[in-house]
């Protein structure tokens, strides 16, 4: 079965989250072995969640239901 262009893709099979998840990853080990402080491990952290929330967002304003779906009228 061939997959729309309109389908929404479930977070966890999404490259851009599992990206992210990486650098949250790297951002706490940074700071674990000392190599990161802190602040710069947060603000790391804090921005990867950022991208995998914005991707939702976007992935979700950007989806276009079919006719069928939209209550309008199909001929």
């Amino acid at each position: 079965m061939q997959k729309g262009i309109n389908e929404i893709i479930p977070w966890w099979k999404q490259k851009t989250t599992w990206t992210a998840m990486a650098g949250i990853a790297a951002s706490i080990g940074g700071y674990l072995t000392g190599e990161l402080s802190i602040m710069v491990c947060i603000g790391s952290v804090l921005g990867a969640l950022a991208i995998i929330f914005g991707r939702q967002g976007i992935e979700k304003s950007t989806y276009i239901p079919e006719l069928k779906d939209r209550g309008e009228v199909v001929e």
